[in-house]
């Protein structure tokens, strides 16, 4: 293998080079036989035996030699000056032609450099095949410019050194050693081979058939250039027009004075144009007269001033259908850092704004509902107290009146009467007190949580004292929005419901506590009573629901009802954390409003 050879000069170049030193050796020749000087030393020797033959015969020599002689000489001297006229032309015409030929000479280097510079601008490397069309011959940029060495490719067609990772297509391959087998030329095949580290390299070669001076085929020569670079970005390019042309958001692109220049084909389909309808049209194309004009005085001022604008349009359909976009529309800025172009991405949120205003209308028919159903339970809880207490009255009156005509039985069954009137009659109190809450409150104004657990505490410590249970309150509670006696009820329940349903093994011990969690204040209250099921943390927040038997806890299954409506009024929540036979953590958030 011949490793980095010197380009060739140019055939026409030679072959003029080659012409002019067979005209310069052809013109010598002939000078070489005709030339004045041998004619004169011709002369010179006839004279000179002219004279030698007067020296020697002399007076007895033909009379025709003196005059020879004489004329030859003359002849020789006239010759001679000629000669020396000649020479000085000659010399001078020489120095010309030298001249000339040595500019020629500058013009092929020239010429050669440029040729060589062309060249290697072309591409990366050369390469030869012999007649069997096996690598001969490459360029030392081969080796250096794919990382791979050329010996593994010495004395191997092309077709089997295709790297076998990638696909091969095998018409185009049939195409090509069709065109080596008919001595065609071929330009930018292109085919894959594997660097020395196992990696892929995409080449792109061209090449023409040589021949020998006797006519026959010789192999190929050409050019090869790496192209892997370029295709890995062709690639890249376009995988993002495919992800830009089957985007799920409508995708668009105008100039400065909003002329269309690229849609995609969601934009297609939501607006319902045909690609054609809208290329070079104005996107006012889409407006429609629902978009607030301050929508689009905020947009251009964002756009006129280098940034990009969110919000929502209103445009309209081909068909005159209104839909809503979620738009996003940002300046697009050339190499040069000058804005060229509006690039917009919009999300079709028609059937998101049409779920929102139904839902809307679904909410302001709960609340109304809602409004009603609280109402109701007011009057009805408030009405039925009185003929409550007519019926629990009477039937004491009862009771007292016939005590010595009554017997074990019938005192029980009179007993059993009067406590499921008061137990009626606490139900719908707490009925009340549900219904109360949130319609009658106080505007929420800042609240200190420190006096409102001090007198939640000051209305338990009966219960407290009787059983002998053990509450302690973290200090530096945090003040809240609220309404003061919703708030106090809240406490005064969570804490008395630690206290009620206490383990039966120990005395009640609760924790109130509280901490920071993101935008909210979380307090919590802590105890070590019986726990809850891990099946029922969500159900104990409901109305009326009992977990444990009246006989053994007392209670209507309404106070934790509350305490989540309460909670949900101060735009907070409550949930709770349990164990069974371990204790149970309630947890109640309220937005912070110090930040």
């Amino acid at each position: 293998m011949i490793k980095g050879r010197e380009f060739p000069v140019p055939g026409r170049y030679a072959a003029g080079i080659a012409h002019r030193a067979t005209d310069l050796r052809t013109h010598g020749a002939t000078r070489a036989v005709m030339t004045p000087r041998r004619i004169i030393i011709t002369g010179i020797g006839l004279v000179q035996a002219g004279v030698l033959t007067l020296v020697v015969f002399g007076a007895a020599a033909p009379a025709w030699v003196a005059v020879a002689v004489a004329v030859a000489g003359g002849a020789v001297v006239a010759l001679a000056a000629r000669l020396g006229r000649r020479e000085g032309e000659t010399e001078a015409a020489l120095r010309l032609e030298n001249n000339r030929l040595e500019i020629r000479c500058d013009v092929l280097r020239d010429s050669e450099a440029r040729y060589r510079e062309y060249s290697e601008a072309m591409a990366d490397w050369f390469w030869e095949t012999d007649s069997e069309h096996r690598f001969s011959w490459f360029s030392a940029q081969f080796d250096q410019i794919l990382g791979l060495s050329s010996e593994r490719l010495l004395g191997k067609q092309s077709w089997n050194v295709v790297s076998e990772r990638m696909e091969i297509n095998s018409e185009q391959w049939q195409a090509h050693i069709a065109d080596l087998t008919a001595l065609r030329p071929f330009r930018d095949f292109k085919y894959w081979l594997e660097d020395d580290l196992g990696r892929a390299r995409w080449i792109k070669v061209s090449g023409i058939p040589r021949f020998a001076p006797d006519g026959s085929f010789d192999g190929y020569g050409g050019t090869g250039t790496d192209i892997t670079a370029a295709v890995e970005s062709a690639h890249r390019m376009n995988m993002l027009n495919r992800a830009v042309e089957q985007s799920p958001v409508s995708i668009f692109i105008t100039d400065l004075a909003g002329a269309i220049e690229y849609v995609n084909s969601e934009f297609l389909r939501v607006t319902g144009y045909a690609a054609d309808e809208v290329l070079g049209r104005n996107i006012r194309i889409l407006k429609s007269d629902r978009t607030p004009p301050e929508t689009y005085v905020a947009l251009w001022g964002a756009l006129s001033a280098g940034e990009k604008w969110d919000g929502e349009l209103i445009n309209r359909r081909k068909n005159g259908e209104i839909y809503w976009g979620l738009a996003s529309i940002l300046p697009i800025q050339n190499r040069d850092g000058e804005f060229t172009n509006y690039l917009a991405i919009e999300v079709d949120v028609t059937e998101r704004k049409r779920n929102e205003a139904r839902l809307a209308e679904l909410v302001e028919e709960l609340r109304r509902s809602n409004e009603d159903l609280e109402q109701f339970a007011y009057v009805a809880s408030h009405d039925l107290r009185q003929p409550l207490r007519m019926i629990s009255g009477y039937v004491a009156l009862l009771q007292r009146h016939l005590a010595d005509h009554l017997n074990d039985d019938t005192r029980t069954f009179f007993g059993l009467a009067i406590d499921g009137a008061k137990r009626l009659d606490r139900m719908i109190v707490d009925l009340l007190e549900y219904s109360r809450i949130s319609r009658l409150s106080a505007p929420l104004e800042p609240i200190d949580l420190n006096g409102v657990l001090a007198d939640s505490l000051h209305h338990l410590q009966i219960a407290i004292a009787e059983a002998g249970a053990e509450v302690t309150v973290a200090e530096g509670l945090p003040a809240v929005a609220g309404d003061r006696m919703e708030l106090v009820r809240l406490f005064q329940n969570l804490i008395g419901n630690a206290i009620k349903y206490a383990a039966p093994d120990r005395p009640p011990r609760v924790e109130v506590g509280w901490r920071v969690t993101g935008h909210d204040w979380v307090l919590s209250v802590k105890d070590n009573g019986i726990g809850i099921p891990k099946d029922d943390l969500q159900r104990v927040f409901g109305i009326f629901q009992r977990l444990v038997t009246r006989e053994q806890y007392e209670g209507t299954g309404i106070g934790l009802a509350v305490c989540r409506k309460i909670a949900e009024h101060h735009g907070g929540r409550i949930w709770v954390q349990s164990e069974v036979d371990v204790g149970s953590t309630f947890l109640v958030s309220f937005p912070r409003h110090d930040d």
